[in-house]
């Protein structure tokens, strides 16, 4: 979901920008990768064509004003009339991977780029995208989600009953992965906000999502509610790039990453005339050489006794989170005043 509005838009609109005729057309999926056992071909199967949290990957790059055509990917199943995929009263034609082979070497595209890589811990994500497509020299940067008048009609009234500051935290910030902070200072943390700002911070996530006259939001309008909020707390995670793309200044509790991996303030602060809007970054001590978080072994910053002690199995079973990582030891008074400096 980050990915969608982290990388993705910039490097459209500097398309549009480069060429501004060219006609592009974004294939994508539902959002969701089946993971399963095969009984007509006896074996374990993998690959995209479920659909979730809204068919997420369609749902935020269907308002994108510089994709002409959206298209939905399946690994197997073909529609070129979107009797298959639909969301909000739109269809869209379902490719497949054989389908998709052969329009690559239809001759109706002049070039086609398929973003999908692994990073190393010191890459720049977009500077990546932007070799892939050819503009190794493009800077932009600019996270954007387009939200259309009734997402933003259906998230002010819904956010306006919450008391000002809204002091938002997203989820993955109590997580129990590697990216995750220490759940044990949620409440402390949730406590000096309600104490310094007499209220109480606002979740946000896929856990947390509002109803609108008896329903469920969808998932931009229940996006959008950041854009009327005042600062969003997280560490790198889907909702942190989703609430800096609202345009919801963020504080990114951070560790093991050079800030060019994925900190907003990295790549958003020079688009910000406003200093009190900028993005901030708290990091937590870290080690060298600098080591990915999403891995299977415990982060270098431990020792090996407290190896022992969390009692870590994998990246997203790490144990015990307060003996865990560099992240888990940004304290909340440390917070609370980067807070300070970032509330009018």
């Amino acid at each position: 979901m980050g990915d969608m509005v982290f990388f993705i838009p910039p490097v459209l609109a500097t398309l549009k920008k480069r060429y501004p005729d060219c006609h592009i057309t974004f294939v994508t999926a539902w959002g969701f990768k089946a993971k399963g056992f095969s009984l007509s071909e006896r074996k374990r199967v993998e690959g995209w064509g479920l659909r979730n949290q809204d068919g997420f990957c369609l749902a935020l790059m269907a308002t994108n004003p510089h994709i002409d055509q959206l298209v939905h990917w399946h690994d197997t199943k073909l529609s070129l009339d979107g009797k298959i995929c639909r969301e909000e009263d739109q269809s869209f034609p379902t490719w497949n991977k054989k389908y998709y082979e052969q329009q690559k070497k239809s001759g109706r595209y002049d070039q086609v780029f398929e973003l999908d890589f692994g990073l190393q811990v010191d890459d720049n994500p977009l500077q990546r995208m932007y070799e892939a497509i050819g503009l190794p020299n493009e800077t932009y940067s600019e996270y954007k989600l387009y939200f259309t008048k009734n997402d933003l009609e259906v998230a002010r009234a819904v956010i306006d009953q919450a008391p000002r500051p809204r002091l938002v935290l997203l989820e993955g910030l109590a997580g129990t992965t590697t990216r995750g902070w220490d759940p044990g200072k949620i409440p402390s943390l949730e406590q000096a906000i309600k104490k310094t700002y007499g209220v109480s911070p606002i979740w946000f996530g896929s856990e947390y999502i509002s109803d609108y006259h008896g329903r469920p939001l969808t998932l931009r309008a229940n996006i959008a509610t950041l854009t009327y909020c005042d600062v969003g707390i997280g560490v790198p995670s889907g909702p942190l790039h989703l609430a800096a793309a609202a345009g919801l200044p963020t504080l990114t509790l951070y560790c093991d990453h050079p800030r060019q991996r994925v900190a907003p303030a990295y790549f958003l602060n020079k688009y910000i005339a406003d200093p009190r809007r900028w993005h901030r970054t708290l990091m937590g001590p870290t080690t060298e050489p600098m080591k990915l978080l999403k891995n299977d072994q415990p982060a270098l910053a431990l020792t090996p006794a407290e190896v022992s002690q969390q009692q870590f199995k994998s990246w997203n079973k790490p144990g015990r989170q307060s003996t865990k990582t560099c992240l888990s030891v940004i304290t909340v008074d440390e917070i609370m005043l980067v807070l300070k400096e970032m509330l009018p």
